[in-house]
């Protein structure tokens, strides 16, 4: 059934409510500051901590760690889509692939990237390749889950279409198999942009100078060591920022564009 709504009105209520949100937290936060119940060092005003981005953006200090991180990220996201996809495929159309590629997600999976630090230093020695490495384990198991689960749901009469009209195996993956599961194939990029925020920033706190430069994770545990609070807020107020610019430009077009395809909104 399609929805009636107005295009953009939901939109345009979804960020009216972000802003209204966002508007009684710094209200909050500016209120307990001004109530002097903790100290400044613990707990800075809103204005040390926007000075503080300021300052840091116009040193270069700021975007530079901001580009260290994303371009980990990258080096391990796009490898860990592509390594999903081809497990997945295979797995389809192979019951021992897809007997392995069970057996070792639900073995890895719930296994914090961060833990395999020290066997990876001992294996491969230090480098950034240390953090990619950790970032692409923390990705591809919940891609790997989450496609592989709507690759399982795919309804059969779809398949008895492709079958009929005598599609290759390739052309069932990509033209029934993998349209079918792109919701279940979103959640898993969602969890694994998620994981992959969540391990390169704890690398990054453990050992973000190797090769002459640091993170955000560095960023926040520096700032830490020298006891610059509002600059410690500040890196984790970019986090925060960050993660909800993506979920909005990208995850929300790609959710959008998935269900005009499928007729649920206008």
């Amino acid at each position: 059934m399609k929805n009636d709504v107005a295009p953009g009105s939901g939109g345009r209520k979804g960020i009216l409510r972000g802003l209204v949100g966002w508007a009684v937290f710094l209200t909050a936060w500016e209120l307990v500051y001004r109530s002097a119940l903790f100290h400044p060092l613990v707990f800075p005003s809103l204005k040390d901590i926007l000075l503080t981005i300021v300052r840091d953006f116009s040193s270069a200090e700021l975007p530079l760690t901001i580009l260290s991180s994303l371009l980990l990220i990258l080096a391990a996201f796009i490898p860990s889509f592509i390594l999903a996809l081809i497990i997945c495929g295979a797995s389809v159309f192979s019951p021992a692939v897809r007997r392995l590629s069970h057996g070792l997600s639900t073995l890895a999976h719930p296994l914090p990237g961060i833990a395999l630090l020290p066997l990876l230093i001992l294996w491969t020695g230090l480098g950034r390749h240390i953090i990619v490495l950790v970032v692409l384990h923390s990705v591809l198991w919940p891609l790997i889950i989450n496609l592989q689960s709507g690759l399982d749901e795919t309804p059969e009469i779809w398949l008895d279409l492709g079958r009929n009209n005598r599609l290759s195996p390739g052309q069932m993956f990509f033209r029934i198999m993998l349209p079918g599961a792109w919701p279940y194939l979103l959640a898993g990029l969602k969890i694994g942009w998620a994981r992959a925020w969540r391990a390169v920033i704890s690398a990054e706190m453990i050992f973000g100078t190797i090769s002459g430069s640091g993170g955000l994770g560095w960023y926040i545990f520096n700032k830490r060591i020298f006891m610059d609070t509002p600059g410690m807020y500040s890196g984790i107020l970019i986090l925060i920022l960050l993660g909800l610019a993506v979920d909005q430009l990208v995850f929300a077009a790609l959710e959008k564009g998935m269900l005009r395809r499928r007729g649920d909104i206008l």
